[in-house]
């Protein structure tokens, strides 16, 4: 995927400016390209916190994968509603608690930029929720955003603070951030069996990390 950012563009064009301008932003910072080369061509695949669904909706757009079934889930409606005006082939999207879904319903689960959001004490609950409802020996893709170097950390900090406290564009806990370790302890302490990990490479100020994981 060569450009995601002027893909999203298109997508969106018939949003409110300020849903399409937030995918943007979101499109120009987050290595969205490195993430959809790692889903499947087929099957059936879940992103966790699919906010306005754009990760959904560059999926379903790509042609490398044409039996590739997408579901997003948010506990945001406004941006569930948001996702759900756009022409979506092959994409569906729910304002549902995990739980709300079926055991062992995808081969795939995508869960990005979501953790940082979530007081440290939940994740279990949410990775457990992660690995309910993958079938066995499904993969787990997470994308989080890591505490290093230093002055990356702080500019990130500094950005999501203003955009979960005092903006409310994100809603969550007050934004933390992990060490690549500890992400992928939290994960295999929870069920999984990390198998990739790997700096994904950017020119500003946000250090993305990407791990994939198996369903034990």
């Amino acid at each position: 995927m060569r450009n995601p950012a002027a893909l999203a563009w298109r997508i969106y064009r018939g949003a409110p400016l300020p849903v399409r301008l937030h995918v943007l932003v979101r499109a120009l910072t987050c290595p969205f390209g490195a993430l959809v080369a790692r889903f499947p061509p087929e099957g059936s695949a879940l992103d966790v916190g699919c906010g306005h669904g754009l990760l959904g909706h560059l999926l379903a757009r790509d042609p490398r994968r044409p039996r590739l079934h997408l579901a997003g889930v948010d506990h945001d409606a406004a941006k569930i509603r948001a996702a759900r005006a756009l022409a979506a082939p092959r994409a569906r999207f729910w304002a549902l608690p995990l739980e709300a879904l079926p055991e062992a319903a995808f081969d795939f689960v995508s869960i990005v930029d979501v953790l940082y959001t979530v007081r440290r004490e939940a994740w279990p609950a949410l990775l457990a929720g992660c690995r309910r409802v993958l079938k066995p020996g499904g993969v787990l893709l997470l994308k989080e955003v890591i505490d290093r170097p230093r002055w990356k950390h702080r500019a990130i900090l500094l950005q999501e603070t203003i955009s979960v406290g005092l903006l409310g564009i994100t809603r969550g806990d007050p934004p933390h951030f992990a060490s690549p370790a500890g992400y992928a302890r939290a994960l295999r302490e929870s069920g999984f069996s990390p198998f990739e990990e790997t700096s994904l490479a950017s020119f500003h100020w946000i250090s993305h990390y990407l791990i994939l994981a198996r369903r034990r």
